[in-house]
């Protein structure tokens, strides 16, 4: 495992910061890539937040026993999402362990989750733009599917970890546990040593110990931008869902955003009301084909009713 390392653009304070040091950071990196599994449509695999403790420490013993580097991860409750740093061979080697040690957690427990099910798909990060819509993508994944996560403070998630001045760097070396503690951060009796550079809170390996979020930071110019990148580049998002082949699912602020975009660009009109009714209708058809807006979406987002969005569009009715 590479030992983390500060990126001279947040080392050094006094270093002027040009757009140009993420790319040229970008063109002297490792490899980089977005390492996923596809959604199990009939089975889930991490049950509650126990078993994403569980997951998370296993995470953690993984990527230390392997030459790469974890930039971002979302464990989601049937799928997973990891943006690595390395060569080929040691992120998926990364990833089998991953799912070996968590597979057989889940046995010695009575699930029948059939793991070599949970297959790894992996895509090339070629660009510093793909890097940062796949970090806001991965970041992006629990606040999409959940109402409830707030995607700059979910543990099970690496969006925390980033430009986040109240983050907590302690706990003890993973060496240091003894016994039942080890057992049970191991979650399992064979004699393992984790590596010292895990650190450990309360019994869950702390993300800041194994995830290089400094170097996730390097390449992106600030704060504002990685903020604004993750919550309004809407359509990059879009874009690595489609390669992934996963659903888009946008909520009624974003699809908005969409449609005013829409509306000047392709309609050039500044008010969605100002369109006429068959623009309003291509707009509409537009959302629905490229972003997979639903009825009662389109309804809210083009100013048409309901019985004409439903009459579109009237298989996503029923």
């Amino acid at each position: 495992m590479m030992i983390p390392v500060i990126s001279p653009y947040l080392a050094n304070k006094k270093m002027p910061y040009t757009e140009n040091g993420p790319e040229r950071l970008f063109a002297e990196a490792g490899p980089m890539y977005h390492l996923y599994t596809s959604a199990l449509e009939d089975g889930i695999i991490l049950q509650d937040g126990e078993d994403r403790d569980v997951a998370l420490n296993h995470l953690a013993v993984s990527i230390m026993r392997e030459d790469c580097r974890l930039l971002a991860y979302a464990l989601m409750s049937n799928h997973f999402h990891f943006i690595l740093e390395g060569d080929q061979s040691a992120c998926l080697a990364f990833f089998e362990l991953f799912r070996e040690r968590l597979g057989n957690y889940l046995k010695r427990h009575g699930r029948r989750i059939p793991m070599d099910r949970i297959r790894p798909g992996l895509t090339t990060v070629e660009n510093l733009k793909q890097f940062r819509d796949v970090v806001a993508y991965v970041i992006r994944n629990p606040f999409v599917a959940r109402r409830d996560i707030n995607p700059l403070a979910d543990l099970w998630s690496s969006g925390y970890l980033y430009y986040n001045p109240l983050l907590r760097c302690d706990g003890i070396p993973a060496t240091e546990l003894r016994g039942r503690a080890l057992r049970q951060f191991l979650h399992t009796r064979i004699d393992e040593h984790p590596d010292g550079r895990i650190r450990v809170r309360d019994g869950l390996a702390q993300p800041d110990s194994f995830v290089d979020y400094r170097r996730t930071m390097a390449f992106f110019e600030d704060a504002r931008q990685f903020v604004m990148w993750t919550f309004k580049n809407v359509e990059g998002v879009v874009e690595v869902a489609r390669k992934l082949g996963e659903s888009i699912c946008l909520n009624d602020e974003e699809m908005l955003s969409l449609a005013f975009r829409i509306c000047r660009n392709q309609f050039h009109a500044e008010r969605i009301s100002d369109l006429p009714l068959e623009d309003r209708k291509r707009l509409a058809l537009l959302l629905h084909k490229q972003y997979l807006a639903s009825n009662a979406q389109l309804a809210r987002c083009t100013r048409l009713g309901k019985a004409e969005i439903d009459a579109l569009f009237s298989l996503q009715a029923k």
